[in-house]
């Protein structure tokens, strides 16, 4: 069976440890942690725990994982952007579009289909059953995914994600002007009482997100930033600035679209309403990742361009600016 391993950071000292798990962004539940811990799968230094062993800074944890499931989706034969691969893992530049992996209302057309398609061996590690995946992009969000091809190399690159060694990096178009022009947001988010669809601030069970960001160009009215996270929630970077007041342009669930408009000069909203026709998604994109290789241990970084949607609304508002 797949193990997870998890290495204790030192901003996580001091916390029970089914919460630093449930935190630690391996996939798993806070009930599922529990279970495991019930059935004697987990071990810190060796040694089985209680659910309420505090962690200290550099244990290693080590989680015997779930069993592994029957994939209920099938391969397709779909367009993959494959920047990197070797024999541990890829790097794929995924499309706007294109869902992570399947969902109720998405059986098919996804990236975990075309990933079983286009790959022979994948790992089994992922909580939720789908193979190789380390992390996940919004349906609409485009940009880098580290998908791995064995367990062992998911076990090494999702220990990662709660060190922050695995480190993500964004580009974005946000209504407005940051200040000040970089800094972090810390705010804890989860799911929205109203709709559990939407993250909020105003959740009944928050979790701690935390998000950097550096002002790139500003021209008042928009910005264009650079992203970086220390948490992964679902839609925190979405979730951050849209509270911040500062919405990711065209995104239609966290008031990046047309309502923005009665919020700017009259002689920016011509160009605000181009803009918005040209594009009917949040102008997210994962530009870069960087993690240490699980075979080599070397620290390796790839970068890809903006899309195509994305570059023409940026140069469209330098050159009307």
């Amino acid at each position: 069976m797949p193990i997870i391993r998890v290495v204790v950071d030192p901003n996580g000292a001091g916390q029970r440890v089914d919460i630093y798990l449930a935190q630690a962004g391996i996939g798993l539940s806070r009930s599922q942690i529990k279970r495991l811990f019930g059935e004697g799968r987990v071990t810190v230094v060796g040694k089985k725990v209680r659910v309420s062993h505090i962690v200290s800074s550099g244990e290693e944890i080590l989680i015997d994982h779930l069993e592994e499931r029957q994939v209920d989706f099938v391969a397709e034969d779909l367009p993959v952007n494959i920047v990197y691969e070797d024999d541990d893992l890829a790097v794929i530049n995924k499309p706007a579009g294109m869902v992570t992996h399947p969902a109720p209302k998405n059986r098919t057309g996804t990236l975990a289909n075309a990933l079983l398609f286009r790959f022979t061996k994948l790992s089994t590690g992922h909580a939720k059953g789908y193979p190789g995946l380390i992390h996940r992009l919004d349906k609409n969000t485009t940009g880098l995914l580290v998908v791995a091809k064995n367990d062992r190399a998911h076990a090494e690159l999702t220990a990662q994600l709660p060190q922050r060694t695995l480190k993500r990096e964004y580009l974005a178009l946000v209504w407005g002007t940051l200040r000040p022009p970089e800094g972090t947001i810390s705010v804890p988010i989860g799911r929205s009482r109203a709709d559990r669809r939407i993250m909020t601030s105003g959740s009944l069970k928050p979790r701690e997100a935390i998000t950097m960001y550096q002002t790139i160009e500003s021209w008042g009215w928009l910005s264009y930033i650079g992203v970086g996270l220390k948490t992964g929630r679902t839609h925190q970077i979405r979730t951050h600035l849209k509270e911040s007041g500062h919405p990711v342009f065209g995104d239609p669930e966290y008031g990046g679209r047309a309502i923005r408009l009665t919020g700017i000069e009259a002689g920016h909203r011509p160009l605000a309403r181009l803009l918005l026709e040209k594009t009917s998604r949040q102008l997210l994109h994962a530009a870069r990742v960087q993690f240490t290789h699980p075979t080599t241990g070397e620290c390796v970084e790839f970068r890809v361009d903006l899309p195509e949607d994305f570059r023409q609304v940026l140069e469209l508002v330098r050159l009307n600016q």
